[in-house]
């Protein structure tokens, strides 16, 4: 099954949502509480979600294939290091570097969900209206 683009591109922007979300908890909780949620370099990460977030926006104002590759990084960036970083940080050290096993579990599963998505942009897995005006 494909989603239109525009579903598409209202699933990423959630991942960024999200993720921006948790990086803005994870920057209360140190300035608060000494310690961030997660071992993510919260300014850098959130920066990285800007540019990601600003990407969605080139089906709009230009060709799909340089969204494409956008997502392509994504895919790297944030299934990389969001998804396998995690999971080996927490096999190598445990909880050590999060708030809480919850807090490591809702890390990898915003990204796995991020990675989902950008890997259906990355493929083609999606319907866009100039494919539907191509096909005509």
């Amino acid at each position: 099954m494909k989603l239109k683009i525009r579903s598409l591109l209202s699933f990423q922007l959630s991942f960024a949502l999200a993720s921006v979300t948790f990086l803005g908890v994870s920057a209360w909780r140190e300035v608060t509480m000494g310690a961030p949620l997660s071992a993510a370099p919260i300014l850098p990460s959130i920066l990285m979600f800007v540019v990601y977030a600003a990407c969605l926006l080139l089906p709009r104002f230009s060709s799909l294939t340089w969204y494409r590759i956008a997502m392509a990084f994504a895919v790297l960036t944030f299934g990389g290091g969001g998804v396998i970083g995690n999971i080996a940080r927490y096999v190598e050290s445990g909880t050590q570097h999060y708030a809480s096993f919850e807090m490591w579990l809702l890390a990898v599963a915003i990204n796995s969900y991020g990675t989902l998505f950008n890997l259906m942009a990355v493929f083609g897995w999606f319907i866009s209206p100039q494919r539907v005006a191509r096909s005509k």
